[in-house]
């Protein structure tokens, strides 16, 4: 992983093999990113997106272990429970150019990521929501 900042703006490569979220969260600890948001794009080897059931409350996870373009991708920080949190979204596709979008819950780089981040002043935080069944972004 390289990162480059350069006033609330950071640049961050990640190579093969490096996990997507977890640098996010790397990044986010190395930078203090209490809020901001983010988008990139690139491609993995290895993806697992999710759909939120909300009638369930609860994801639906499904992976892609063959290689996939990252066509979008998008989020944001935060801070929840005293620790650093990304959420983000994202649309793969494979050789056949059909579109799967949802929530990344881990995303393995295939050839590259390119991610801008735009960092806030601010702390966002998140709490949790048992009734919602997620953790919404709770602007004070």
């Amino acid at each position: 992983m390289q990162t480059l900042a350069e006033g609330d703006t950071i640049v961050v490569t990640l190579t093969p093999g490096e996990e997507i979220v977890a640098s996010l969260l790397q990044v986010a600890a190395a930078h203090d990113i209490r809020g901001g948001s983010l988008a990139g794009l690139g491609s993995t080897s290895e993806v697992e997106i999710a759909f939120f059931n909300p009638e369930k409350k609860e994801y639906v996870p499904r992976v892609f272990t063959e290689p996939m373009e990252v066509g979008n991708l998008v989020g944001n920080f935060s801070r929840m429970d005293d620790e650093y949190h990304v959420h983000c979204h994202v649309t793969v596709s494979g050789q056949e150019l059909i579109a799967f979008t949802g929530h990344l819950n881990r995303g393995i780089v295939g050839t590259a990521c390119e991610i801008y981040i735009r960092k806030l002043p601010r702390a966002i935080t998140r709490e949790k929501d048992a009734a919602a069944g997620f953790n919404p972004l709770k602007l004070k």
